[in-house]
């Protein structure tokens, strides 16, 4: 196994297949182990690189989560990237994983070739999501396939894991609300905006959000699948990888 460190911790990744470079960046309350199913459509072009976020999956645990998650989530990207030695990564960020690539984008374009954003849910926390993350968690925990998965991705120690993200999901949205510390009209590299119109999480603001993104950055375009459920790499995951594939060939050249 392999890890790098970030602030101190050792933070988990792994690399399989050859080809373009392509970060894949997980989802909250789960690890790269989300992308198991998927991984086949990819290997034989892309190199895919798998990393569990610091406190995340294999990675060491953290006391606690910070407050701006996913803004510091990004710096642990952007040090692997660094410690990789790559340029030119493209990246398909999900769910949670979607917002700490658009800000690994924000803030080290010049590591990026293009981004893939899945099942993204705007700039600012969702209130009715955010705000009772707390109450929403202890009732999933008591949801037998709910709790197998996080015992897959994260290990006995779990109820630490989504403990912690859910304080931090809390703090965020009680002191900070916004995910982005820069304009996303600053981003100039490709990117795709992707979501099923059966996504439980936004279903009725999909083609909004999406809409109001596509207004602020010129070069992002976006793709809807017609079913399926959050998130759409997962559920479209044959389509999902065409799509992608195609869109990432083009943003290389």
């Amino acid at each position: 196994m392999s890890y790098f460190k970030f602030n101190g911790k050792k933070v988990f990744y792994d690399i399989k297949g050859s080809g373009l470079p392509l970060l894949l960046v997980h989802d909250n309350s789960l690890s790269s182990k989300m992308f198991q199913p998927v991984l086949q459509y990819y290997l034989n072009t892309f190199k895919v690189i798998l990393v569990d976020l610091p406190g995340y999956g294999k990675s060491e645990k953290l006391p606690q989560f910070p407050k701006d998650l996913w803004f510091e989530n990004s710096k642990a990207l952007a040090e692997l990237i660094s410690h990789l030695d790559i340029r030119d990564v493209n990246v398909i960020g999900s769910g949670g994983g979607a917002i700490t690539a658009f800000n690994l984008m924000l803030e080290h374009p010049e590591l990026l070739k293009c981004l893939i954003t899945d099942g993204f849910t705007g700039k600012d926390a969702i209130k009715s999501f955010a705000s009772n993350i707390h109450v929403e968690r202890e009732r999933q925990k008591k949801k037998l396939p709910i709790k197998l998965i996080w015992l897959k991705n994260h290990g006995i120690s779990w109820r630490r894991v989504i403990d912690n993200e859910s304080d931090a999901i809390y703090a965020h949205f009680m002191e900070i609300k916004q995910f982005f510390h820069k304009d996303l009209s600053s981003i100039k590299k490709p990117i795709l905006l992707t979501a099923s119109l059966d996504d439980e999480l936004f279903k009725d603001k999909i083609v909004d959000v999406y809409a109001e993104i596509k207004s602020e950055i010129l070069t992002a375009q976006s793709h809807y699948f017609h079913s399926g459920s959050h998130p759409a790499i997962i559920s479209n995951a044959e389509e999902f990888a065409k799509i992608a594939t195609g869109f990432i060939k083009s943003a290389a050249g």
